[in-house]
């Protein structure tokens, strides 16, 4: 598994910089909880919200009481973090995409084939590398998470439900970054360049984001959140409902998929030396 670790070490220093990015938000969101708590907030947030249209409040996933109301730990978490959330998303892509043609656009795939490893095993070696690096990244993010909303959480609030809850959204949503790393990893035997990945990771990540937005503003068009990933990894609808059945099954296959097409397609591809 030399291939691994190489491919783990050249992904480090994004690493560090995804993750301090990351936890610098996501205490600075967990800050301004306390502040939901004081009485001017509390009138505000209710004469606000009660008078915007159901409508909208579903398309930004804001709610005014339950489990995802502002004024619950969890709720406030899960309202900030559904857009932490979409920048991961375009993480997991961007890591997939530019594993299988960064070494043609840098030039060094001449010394990649001069090591005694077949097609198949550079592909099983350079995602087992890139899941290393995204998991650590998802890992690092969960105890960002949970430490600073138990830093910031109000006495209501119960020590227990945050960490049982912010863990139920990572786990449920990391299946959701399996499946964007692995369509990356699709995408990527298809680019000239590594060049091409930031931005197709951009398109294919907001083009899903969007759909979900749709799917909410028009009732005909609600069958739609079905096949938005970003949609499905709400950190409100994971809190009320979780993943359906029938979703873990349709991202499942499709990570299968994803995955066995690139195996088939690399082993054809023409390769740039």
């Amino acid at each position: 598994m030399i291939t691994a670790k190489i491919e783990s070490k050249s992904l480090v220093k994004g690493l560090i910089i995804w993750t301090i990015l990351f936890a610098v938000i996501i205490f600075g969101f967990s800050a301004v909880y306390p502040q939901m708590h004081s009485s001017a907030m509390e009138d505000l947030l209710g004469a606000k919200l009660d008078g915007l249209s159901p409508s909208l409040l579903k398309t930004f996933n804001i709610s005014v009481n339950g489990q995802t109301s502002f004024l619950v730990a969890t709720g406030f978490f899960g309202y900030y973090f559904q857009y932490m959330f979409l920048a991961a998303s375009i993480y997991a892509m961007m890591l997939g995409s530019q594993a299988l043609i960064k070494e043609e656009t840098d030039g060094t795939i001449e010394f990649l084939y001069a090591q005694p490893v077949t097609r198949r095993e550079i592909i099983t070696s350079k995602f087992a590398g890139n899941l290393f690096i995204l998991a650590i990244f998802w890992l690092i993010s969960l105890g960002v998470s949970v430490g600073s909303t138990l830093l910031y959480r109000q006495s209501t609030d119960s020590a227990a439900t945050i960490t049982r809850e912010i863990s139920k959204i990572f786990m449920q949503e990391s299946l959701i970054l399996l499946f964007f790393l692995t369509l990356g990893f699709f995408v990527s035997t298809f680019l000239k360049s590594s060049k091409q990945s930031t931005s197709i990771s951009l398109g294919i990540v907001f083009g899903f984001y969007l759909i979900g937005v749709f799917s909410d503003l028009n009732d005909s068009f609600s069958w739609a959140k079905n096949i938005s990933p970003t949609h499905m990894g709400i950190p409100g609808n994971l809190l009320d409902k979780g993943l359906s059945a029938g979703n873990v099954i349709l991202l499942s296959i499709l990570i299968a998929l994803f995955l066995g097409g690139t195996y088939m397609v690399y082993q054809r591809k023409d390769l740039k030396v």
